[in-house]
C-alpha cells in the first residue's frame, strides 16, 4: 500500500476461504487539506500479490488506485465550514435533463467543462435534484474544486416500515460506498420534497 509520497511495509498473511478483512491507519504528513481554491487530491494504491500455486501460476497480482482528499465541511450553527473556514455555498440546479441521450454524460471532460463554467461565474456549488450524477461527474468536481449535494433517485412517500423507506436506505449505501471517498461530495439529501411520515422514516 502507497501514497505517492509515502510507501508502507508488505503485510504478509494466510486468507482462508472465507477471505480475511484488514483495516491498517497510515500517517501522511501534511496532506493538503482539499476547498474549491485549492483542490489538493491524493492516490492511494493497493496491491494484492499471492504467492499461493493457483491455476498453475506461481504468483498472481491484483492491483488498485484510489484518489480523494482530505477535508472537514460542517454545518457551525447556521452556516458551513471547509476546513475550520466559514463558508458561502453559491450553487446552481441540476435536474438530470439530458434529452439527446436520456442519461448523463459519463466522461470527465464533459462535467469538467460543466463546473469550470460554474466558476468562471463565481459559482462554486451544485445540486442534483432528485439523481445521483455518474463517477465522471465526481471525478470533475475533486478536481476542479465544486461542491456537490446529491439526492436519490426518489421523489416519493417515504414512512417507516415500507417498501420505500428500504429502498431509501439501500440506495444511500450504495451511494456512499461508491462516492465516499470523494471531498466534492459534501451534502447529501435522502430524496426531494419528501412525503408520508418521513421524518420519522
Amino acid at each position: 500500500m502507497a501514497f505517492a509520497d509515502h510507501q508502507t511495509d508488505w503485510i504478509s498473511t494466510n486468507i482462508g476461504v472465507g477471505g480475511i478483512s484488514v483495516e491498517m491507519t497510515m500517517e501522511v504528513a501534511s496532506p493538503g487539506r482539499w476547498d474549491e481554491f485549492k483542490p489538493a487530491l491524493k492516490t492511494f494504491s493497493l496491491r494484492l500479490r499471492s504467492l499461493a500455486i493457483l491455476q498453475d501460476r506461481l504468483e498472481m497480482e491484483d492491483k488498485s488506485e484510489v484518489r480523494f482528499g482530505v477535508r472537514e465541511f460542517k454545518a457551525a450553527g447556521n452556516e458551513f465550514t471547509i476546513n475550520g473556514r466559514k463558508m458561502h455555498l453559491r450553487g446552481t440546479h441540476q435536474g438530470g435533463d439530458f434529452p439527446l441521450t436520456g442519461y448523463p454524460p459519463t466522461d470527465v471532460d464533459y462535467w469538467r467543462k460543466l463546473f469550470t463554467t460554474c466558476k468562471e461565474w463565481g459559482l462554486n456549488h451544485m445540486r442534483f435534484h432528485s439523481f445521483c450524477p455518474p463517477e465522471a461527474a465526481f471525478t470533475a468536481a475533486d478536481e476542479v474544486g465544486i461542491y456537490l449535494s446529491i439526492e436519490p433517485g426518489m421523489w416519493n412517500t417515504i414512512s417507516p416500515d415500507t417498501p420505500m423507506e428500504a429502498m431509501l436506505y439501500a440506495e444511500t449505501e450504495r451511494i456512499l460506498k461508491a462516492y465516499g471517498n470523494h471531498p466534492s461530495f459534501v451534502l447529501f439529501s435522502p430524496s426531494n420534497e419528501p412525503k408520508g411520515r418521513w421524518k420519522e422514516a
